[in-house]
């Protein structure tokens, strides 16, 4: 399996300035709610994988959760440390895919697009796998990502600008390869005096996946019981997320 490559180094420092740990202020609160009910309350441990710069994950612990964070990229990491300066959360450094932290924990949850990184289901089986292997027993573990559809919706350019802050973007989904190529290019003000401002780019790639062939994966990674949650359409493909819960 070809090694993973870190799409968020260029942009890690940049990443909540533009807006992009939008997943724990949107369905932060709805996903506790989503543990509470199905008995991961606070006092249980919550590995976050694929935590970014931790927005998520320090959410949770402030909800009353022992968490533990670990992304593939060491300059996200390190933004994580920063914002967590008394020390709530565990940090570390991993691929998902080979994860092997030495610990198991009540809940995984990954979540804001993590799994559209994994241009195969391969890699979303061997990610499954992993997870799974760090759940105690009954454990229950939580993706949300976007299927094809929305991928497809995300096929856009555009131009940001907040407080200062130019971003612009350029979007194109090939329904073919269900692959998003995302463009970015960002205007900061420099710390240099002179009103300059400094350019930052990445190319960021994202795929979709058929929500059978995950399920499938589900099944083949181990898991036994598994429930789509928040669908808003009984057909998973018309749904622009795919939101699953799957016990070990």
């Amino acid at each position: 399996m070809t090694p993973a490559q870190d799409a968020y180094a260029a942009m890690a420092r940049l990443y909540d300035l533009h807006g992009w740990d939008w997943y724990a202020s949107t369905y932060g609160t709805r996903l506790i709610a989503l543990l509470n009910e199905r008995g991961i309350v606070p006092g249980a441990s919550v590995l976050d994988a694929g935590c970014g710069t931790g927005t998520l994950a320090l959410l949770l612990a402030r909800a009353g959760y022992r968490v533990t964070g670990v992304d593939l990229s060491p300059a996200m990491i390190a933004r994580a440390v920063v914002k967590d300066a008394s020390g709530a959360v565990e940090w570390r450094c991993g691929d998902l895919t080979a994860l092997d932290l030495g610990a198991t924990f009540d809940a995984v949850v990954s979540v804001a697009d993590v799994f559209n990184h994994f241009d195969t289901l391969d890699r979303w089986e061997a990610a499954l796998a992993a997870i799974r292997a760090h759940l105690n027993p009954g454990g229950i573990a939580f993706v949300d990502a976007m299927t094809c559809r929305g991928l497809e919706q995300m096929d856009v350019q555009s131009v940001q600008e907040r407080g200062g802050i130019t971003l612009i973007l350029a979007i194109v989904y090939e329904p073919a390869a269900r692959r998003s190529t995302l463009k970015v290019t960002s205007f900061t003000p420099s710390q240099v005096a002179g009103g300059r401002y400094e350019r930052t780019q990445e190319t960021i790639t994202e795929w979709g996946q058929p929500v059978a062939g995950i399920l499938d994966r589900l099944a083949r990674a181990g898991y036994g019981r598994v429930e789509r949650v928040w669908a808003t359409n009984e057909d998973p493909e018309s749904d622009d997320r795919a939101s699953i819960l799957a016990w070990k």
